[in-house]
C-alpha cells in the first residue's frame, strides 16, 4: 500500500451548484476578462463555477490554492468568507491576481513560489484547512506527497483532475 493510500481518504461531498451570487458572478467575469491577456504557456484555468460549488461545500475557514493562477479560486473563497491565499510560481500571474484583489477590495494573498518548494505551515498564509490544486498529471504524486508532509491531519485536498472534475480527499 502506498504512502498516499495510507494517508488520504476520499470524502463524500455533494458540491452545491446552482445560481451564482451576484458578487461571485461579477468576480468570475472580471477575472476571466483579465485572464484573456495572460501570456503563460502552462496556464490552464479551472472551471470557476465547478470550483465555486466545491469551495462552498467544503468545511473549513481557510483556503489555499496551490498553483493559483490569476486568483479566481482564491477570490471565490475570500468572497465566501474564508481566509484565502494562493501560491503561484509565475510572476505575471501573481502580479495580475494581486491587482485583481486590490481592484475588487478582496482580502486575499498570493505568495510567489512553488508549492513543492515553499516552507508551508498551517499557521502561515500559505497553509489552510482546505487546499485546492490543479497540477500537471505528471506532478500528482509529488503534490500528494507534499500535501501529506506539510498539512495537518483533517486537512482537505480538492484535487482537480481536469477543469470539470474535482476529487476531495482528507488527510488522516
Amino acid at each position: 500500500m502506498s504512502l498516499v493510500a495510507m494517508n488520504l481518504e476520499p470524502i463524500l461531498l455533494e458540491p452545491q451548484f446552482g445560481p451564482l451570487p451576484e458578487n461571485i458572478a461579477a468576480w468570475i467575469a472580471a477575472a476571466a476578462t483579465r485572464a484573456k491577456g495572460v501570456d503563460c504557456f502552462d496556464y490552464v484555468p479551472s472551471n470557476p463555477e465547478v470550483l465555486y460549488g466545491y469551495i462552498r461545500s467544503t468545511p473549513g475557514r481557510s483556503y489555499c490554492e496551490w498553483g493559483s493562477g490569476i486568483g479566481i479560486g482564491v477570490g471565490i473563497a475570500a468572497l465566501l468568507g474564508k481566509a484565502a491565499s494562493g501560491i503561484e510560481i509565475d510572476e505575471e500571474l501573481v502580479h495580475r491576481s494581486r491587482g485583481l484583489f486590490q481592484s475588487h477590495s478582496i482580502d486575499a494573498h498570493v505568495t510567489q513560489g512553488s508549492y513543492l518548494d515553499l516552507q508551508i505551515s498551517p499557521k502561515m498564509k500559505t497553509g489552510a484547512e482546505v487546499v485546492y490544486a490543479y497540477c500537471w498529471p505528471g506532478q500528482v504524486n509529488e503534490l500528494l506527497r507534499r500535501f501529506i508532509e506539510t498539512m495537518p491531519r483533517g486537512s482537505t485536498l480538492l484535487l482537480a483532475e481536469g477543469a470539470e472534475r474535482i476529487t476531495p480527499l482528507r488527510l488522516v
